[in-house]
């Protein structure tokens, strides 16, 4: 029977507990703008805290661009109308690029039209408020974010790392053993989803950062060995010719548990032999130091 009622996460009970705080606390400084402070908590509950604080940067950097142009804009030209307006978009794009402020265009477009459409005399202070409140829910969400078990994903890496290196004595056994093609896509969706986790566990650092750029460094030196293999088995894959086996490679295969077939098993003499013994001595050695250094969890 399916589930009925979808897994309840941590990141979701930790945005409602951030919305429900950043709303109490505009409410209490007397804000009638309490959406902001909503949007702001929603939107730094961001899945590691250096994406939180990226989204922190951003709303900051939008919302005071945005504003202060648009308070300034509105003190120059204050009949602006519509063309008015798009002009102004235009001069404040303008002025984000010279800044290299790319990332706050969409944002500061935004709020900048919205200064603009304010009440006369209230853009100044429509700025200020939105500001305020969404510095509010920002700083709410990333406190709730950081001290309420920040997310770390470092199992789920030590667990793909031991998944892969599980998969490849198959992939050799079929290639080496019997001759044939496997293929190869399965495990390398693998291992772009390690490096995918590596990237997203690279931006979790807050407390204790020079243990976590150890452990990140550990953990890109695991991911190079599994690349190593990754190659080395696409390259023999990519031969011709599958060649001999030499008798030191075959009995560390049997050490891997794998069955070598009678005949295949000879010194190394055509190109192809000599080949395809230096790519699997190369994986094996990959494969074995991935088993001593990679994380059990």
């Amino acid at each position: 029977m399916a589930r009925l009622v979808p897994h309840l996460g941590l990141r979701t009970v930790k945005t409602g507990l951030a919305v429900a705080l950043a709303l109490l606390f505009a409410d209490l400084r007397g804000s009638n703008s309490l959406i902001f402070a909503a949007i702001g908590a929603i939107s730094a509950m961001s899945r590691t805290v250096g994406d939180a604080f990226e989204t922190c940067r951003t709303q900051l950097t939008g919302i005071l661009l945005g504003a202060g142009f648009g308070a300034l804009f509105i003190s120059v030209f204050a009949d602006t109308r519509y063309v008015g307006i798009g002009l102004g978009l235009i001069a404040l794009i303008l002025l984000c690029v010279r800044l290299r402020l790319q990332f706050a265009v969409p944002l500061s477009c935004i709020v900048f039209v919205s200064v603009c459409l304010a009440p006369a005399g209230d853009a100044f202070q429509y700025g200020c408020n939105r500001l305020l409140d969404t510095a509010i829910g920002l700083a709410t969400a990333l406190v709730i974010n950081v001290t309420i078990k920040p997310y770390n994903n470092s199992r789920r890496i030590a667990g793909l790392l031991r998944q892969f290196r599980q998969a490849v004595p198959d992939y050799v056994s079929e290639r080496v053993l019997h001759g044939h093609y496997p293929d190869l896509s399965p495990l390398k969706a693998q291992l772009d989803r390690i490096s995918a986790e590596l990237a997203i566990f690279e931006k979790q650092r807050l407390f204790r950062q020079q243990d976590h750029d150890e452990q990140a460094v550990y953990l890109r030196g695991c991911e190079k060995l599994a690349q190593s293999i990754w190659q080395e088995l696409s390259a023999l894959c990519a031969m011709d010719e599958r060649g001999h086996l030499s008798v030191e490679n075959a009995g560390r295969l049997a050490d891997l548990g794998l069955q070598v077939p009678n005949g295949i098993c000879a010194m190394p003499q055509s190109t192809a032999d000599v080949v395809g013994n230096y790519h699997l001595d190369n994986l094996l050695r990959a494969w074995q130091f991935l088993g001593e250094f990679s994380p059990t969890e």
